[in-house]
C-alpha cells in the first residue's frame, strides 16, 4: 500500500472533523454544567487546524502551516489541560497554558527550514505540555476513582513515546522527512507519528467523555442514597451498608441504634415545619460529630435515625447510646424565634461476638427498645432484653 502525507493527513483530519462533531453534541446537552468538554471539543478543532494547514504546506504561506500550525497544536494541548483542570474544579499557574504555546510559535519560527530541529525542539515543548496533562491527571483521587482515565492516560502515553521517536528519527540523522509539498515516502516513524495521534484524538476523547459520564453516574447515585434535608444516608443506602456489614463482621460484635426525635410532631405543630427541618438538620450533625469513622449513621426515616456501631460490645454501644443523648440535650436548637431544647429517646439492639443474628432481628429488638424508651419518659437509652 502507498502512503504519502497528504493520504495520511487527510486521513487524520477526517478523524479529527468527526470527533469534533460528536463531541460538540455531547457537551451541547450538558447545559451550563462546567464538565471540560467544552474545552476538549475547541482542543479538537484546534488540533483539526492545526492538521488543515500543515497539509497546505507548499501551497500556503509558511507562516501559517509553519507556525500558526505548531502554535495551534501548543493550543490544542493547552486546552486539553484547561479541559482537564474545569472537570476536576481545580486550577493551575496561568504560565502553563500560555508559556509552551509562545515557545512552539518562537521555535517554529526560528527553524523554519529545519525539520530536524523542529522535530527535537518541538518534542520538548510538546512533550512538556503532556507531562503536565500527565501529572493533572494522576494527582487528582476523584479523577482516578473510575476507569475512563485510563484511557486518556493511555493516549497520552502514546504522545510521549511517538515525540521521543520523532526526536531520536531527528538526531539519527536520517535523510530527508516527507512533507505534503515533496513526493519522498514517510518515514517509519512518521507514519506511526499519524497513526499514534489519530488513535490518541479518538480515544483521548472518548476517554475524557467517559469520565464525565462515570463522576455523573457517582453524583445521581449519591443523589438516590443521600437524605437530602440532613445530609446523611437514607434508608435504602443505610439498609444496604448494613446487610453489607452484618454478612461480612467475621465473628466481631455489633450494635444497632434506633434514635428518635422526642416530641417531633409538637415541635412541627407549634413552631412550624421549618423548625422541625432544622432540628433533624442539627440532630444529625450532632450525631455524625460523637460517632467513630467506622459507625454508620442514616435517617431511617420521619423523625428517627439509626446507628451501625461496628465492633461494639453491649457496654461500649450503651456508652455511645448514652454519649449521642448528651450531645443532643445538652445542645439547644437555634430556630427563628428563639432556641428549642430537643431531646432524643434511643433503643439499643445488641449482637455478641461470634453469633448470628439477622439484621431485621436487630431492627426489631432496636424498635422494642426503643418504644420502652418513650414509655417510661423519653430522653433516655434502653437496652433491648430478651
Amino acid at each position: 500500500m502507498n502512503l504519502d502525507p497528504r493520504t495520511l493527513l487527510f486521513s487524520l483530519i477526517l478523524a479529527n472533523a468527526l470527533t469534533v462533531l460528536c463531541l460538540f453534541v455531547a457537551a451541547s446537552g450538558n447545559g451550563k454544567r462546567r464538565d471540560g468538554l467544552g474545552l476538549w471539543a475547541l482542543a479538537m478543532v484546534l488540533e483539526t487546524l492545526t492538521w488543515l494547514l500543515v497539509a497546505g504546506r507548499g501551497l500556503i504561506p509558511d507562516a501559517l502551516s509553519l507556525i500558526a500550525a505548531n502554535g495551534l497544536k501548543a493550543g490544542a494541548h493547552a486546552l486539553i489541560l484547561a479541559a482537564v483542570c474545569e472537570f476536576q474544579r481545580r486550577s493551575v499557574p496561568r504560565w502553563q497554558y500560555v508559556v509552551p504555546v509562545a515557545l512552539a510559535l518562537l521555535m517554529a519560527a526560528v527553524f523554519a527550514d529545519d525539520i530536524r530541529s523542529r522535530f527535537i525542539w518541538g518534542g520538548l515543548i510538546f512533550g512538556f505540555q503532556v507531562v503536565l496533562i500527565a501529572r493533572i491527571l494522576l494527582t487528582d483521587a476523584e479523577t482516578r476513582t473510575g476507569r475512563a482515565w485510563r484511557l486518556l492516560f493511555g493516549g497520552i502515553a502514546a504522545i510521549l513515546l511517538v515525540l521521543g521517536l520523532r526526536a531520536a528519527a531527528a538526531l539519527s540523522g536520517w535523510g530527508e522527512f516527507a512533507q505534503p509539498q515533496n513526493a519522498i515516502a514517510p518515514h517509519p516513524v512518521q507514519i506511526v507519528s499519524y497513526i499514534a495521534i489519530m488513535a490518541t484524538a479518538l480515544l483521548g476523547s472518548i476517554g475524557f467523555v467517559l469520565m464525565v459520564k462515570e463522576r455523573t453516574d457517582r453524583e445521581i447515585m449519591q443523589l438516590a442514597m443521600t437524605d437530602s434535608l440532613t445530609g446523611v444516608p437514607n434508608r435504602r443506602a443505610l439498609m444496604e451498608m448494613a446487610e453489607h456489614v452484618v454478612a461480612r463482621r467475621d465473628g466481631s460484635p455489633l450494635a444497632l441504634l434506633m434514635i428518635d426525635v422526642d416530641h417531633f410532631k409538637l415541635i412541627n405543630d407549634t413552631h412550624g415545619h421549618m423548625a422541625g427541618d432544622t432540628v433533624l438538620r442539627q440532630v444529625a450533625r450532632l450525631l455524625a460529630g460523637r460517632l467513630r469513622h467506622c459507625d454508620m449513621l442514616g435517617r431511617y426515616g420521619g423523625e428517627e435515625f439509626c446507628v451501625i456501631a461496628l465492633d461494639s460490645d453491649t457496654e461500649g454501644a450503651l456508652t455511645l447510646a448514652e454519649s449521642l443523648r448528651e450531645v443532643v440535650a445538652y445542645r439547644p436548637v437555634a430556630i427563628e424565634h428563639g432556641e428549642l431544647q430537643v431531646t432524643v429517646s434511643i433503643g439499643v439492639a445488641h449482637c455478641p461476638a461470634h453469633s448470628v443474628k439477622d439484621l431485621k432481628d436487630l431492627i426489631m429488638e432496636a424498635d422494642a427498645a426503643l418504644y420502652a424508651a418513650k414509655e417510661n419518659g423519653r430522653n433516655r437509652v434502653v437496652s433491648f432484653k430478651s
